[in-house]
């Protein structure tokens, strides 16, 4: 066991002698012990968290799978019977459900399940892989490999899959098409992976000449792909929230050291959405809080059901902290404001009007911003006048970019990444992705508790990471043509400098040598060599990440038609 895993376990233990009774800390003791592969603890603790919470879907699907594990068919399948219950159009609950029936022999029934699960969530992968394994089973093997393929086209990295449908093809006395397989997971699969012996097995199939269908058939292993959901998966939130009627709203709000701001912030916001009368959730993002603000959301949440609190184990950073509630953010819309009670959350309403008029992002302006002029206000009314310079050709120029009070479609959250200080150009990722971005005014109100986080020293993080956005909007996938423009430039002003000196020399008298010149023009033509390399470089790294990863560089709107 890692020192860190033993530090977490005794964390939680002590955590739960203060509070028995906070069901997310047994769930998450119960993760613990899983990652451990104490499985008899684990369940230990989903006992105790379902006496808290008898309907809580996830901790019956988790319990279910662990109980699969060890064999224990008949309770994994009371387990997950139950959690079918309660969330009949869940997607995890039918497709652990379907998977126990196949465990017990029942592969008729685990494909009606499958084939359930995948009218709730069409084309995932694992469940087209499981289905095509169930069918396998049972003889079905024309609809195996149509699931299986199916599962290759939506996941062609995925090893073990292909794997499975090597064992199809095999069965179907299609050789060709399993050595086509093959050659396909000689690029994928490394000898060190878990997987590289299931290649091996299905390498040495494929020269004994295929194999047999049916559950008794080869000693193929594909029933071991079955179950794969990791139960981890289902309640990385802790259990907190994950189930049930997905909202349409999601607060996100980064806090760090703000313990005399959250009760009076939260307070303000539980009011604003309660006239809503939409069905929310609000995440706020611990930051690695050293001041109680933690101890504070805690007892919060246990008397707000809307409430999920994301504690780091320490400060990342307000981008770190946004991008991990956009992660866990289920709304339909996504809504941002800082912690410190300086956005006011009744102006959010008005983002949403906005946002209904077709508009995917809409950012909050602090017209009259009530803090420091030197300090906060000057830098950023500079950086906002070079941000809207800098990125001209995106078709997005904003008055205030470091604004948090901000309103997202969950599309633009979803398939944007951000690093570094970059929360303040998501509008600019946004506008690459084709969306319509607008800005209305928002309150501001001056600080009333802690002290603010940010000063000069953050601006030339910010610049730097300018940099990076205009790289990425306009060259991302063609750097050549942005080195190439630094290079023309930097050898045309090299070239000038030296014609400049020449002249001084030959027409002023100016005591330059021949020799120098010379140097000065290597220099410069290397230097712009080198830039252009860089830039040829930078090709090749972007075709490996879209290539490699099958990404597209592209962002497809909408699909009309057969």
């Amino acid at each position: 066991m890692t020192a860190q895993s033993n530090d977490t376990l005794r964390g939680l233990l002590a955590r739960l002698k203060a509070a028995p009774d906070a069901y997310g800390l047994h769930v998450a003791l119960a993760l613990v012990h899983h990652e451990r592969g104490e499985t008899a603890p684990a369940l230990e603790s989903l006992r105790k968290a379902l006496a808290l919470r008898p309907e809580a879907v996830e901790a019956h699907l988790f319990a279910g799978v662990l109980l699969r594990a060890r064999g224990r068919l008949a309770e994994s399948g009371a387990s997950l019977a139950r959690a079918l219950e309660l969330a009949p159009d869940d997607f995890d609950a039918v497709a652990q459900y379907g998977q126990h029936l196949s465990a017990t022999g029942d592969q008729q029934g685990a494909a009606r399940h499958l084939r359930r699960a995948l009218e709730l969530r069409p084309g995932d992968p694992e469940a087209l892989n499981d289905l095509g394994v169930v069918l396998f089973l049972a003889g079905d093997l024309p609809g195996a490999e149509d699931a299986l393929r199916r599962a290759v086209a939506a996941a062609p990295r995925a090893v073990r899959t292909r794997v499975n449908l090597g064992y199809a093809l095999l069965a179907r006395g299609d050789a060709r098409g399993a050595r086509a397989e093959l050659d396909a997971l000689a690029a994928l699969a490394d000898p060190q992976d878990e997987e590289a012996p299931e290649v091996a097995a299905l390498r040495r199939a494929a020269r004994a000449g295929g194999v047999a269908p049916g559950p008794g058939g080869p000693a193929l292993g594909l029933s071991a792909s079955l179950g794969r959901i990791d139960p981890m998966s289902m309640v990385k939130d802790f259990g907190e929230g994950t189930g049930g009627e997905a909202p349409s709203l999601s607060v996100v709000i980064p806090v760090y050291n703000e313990v005399g701001s959250v009760a009076a912030l939260l307070e303000e916001l539980t009011g604003v959405l309660d006239g809503l009368e939409v069905r929310a959730e609000i995440i706020v993002v611990d930051d690695g809080s050293t001041d109680g603000t933690g101890e504070a959301l805690e007892a919060l949440a246990a008397g707000e059901p809307r409430l999920r609190v994301i504690q780091f184990r320490r400060n990342y950073g307000q981008t770190a902290a946004l991008s991990a509630g956009f992660k866990y953010s289920r709304g339909g819309i996504v809504v941002t404001l800082d912690g410190d009670l300086q956005n006011d959350p009744r102006d959010i309403p008005a983002l949403l009007d906005k946002m209904a008029e077709g508009y995917d992002l809409v950012n909050g302006w602090r017209r009259d911003r009530k803090d420091k002029a030197l300090s906060r206000r000057l830098p950023s009314w500079v950086a906002n006048r070079l941000i809207n310079k800098l990125i001209e050709g995106t078709g997005v120029q904003l008055r205030d970019f470091g604004c948090t009070l901000k309103a997202y479609k969950r599309g633009i959250v979803k398939n944007i990444h951000i690093y570094g200080e970059m929360h303040r150009f998501i509008p600019v990722f946004a506008a690459w992705l084709g969306v319509r971005v607008a800005e209305i005014p928002v309150n501001h109100r001056p600080r009333v508790h802690g002290s603010a986080k940010y000063g000069l020293s953050r601006v030339w993080r910010v610049l730097f990471d300018l940099v990076v956005v205009r790289f990425f909007s306009d060259y991302m996938t063609r750097p050549i043509q942005f080195f190439g423009k630094i290079a023309r430039t930097a050898t045309g002003l090299g070239l000038a400098g030296i014609a400049a000196l020449w002249a001084a020399r030959d027409l002023g008298g100016l005591p330059v040598s021949y020799d120098t010149l010379f140097i000065l023009l290597a220099l410069v033509l290397i230097s712009g060599l080198q830039v252009v390399i860089l830039g040829l470089t930078g090709e090749l790294l972007i075709r490996s990440y879209f290539e490699g990863q099958d990404k597209d560089h592209y962002v497809v709107k909408r699909v009309l038609g057969g």
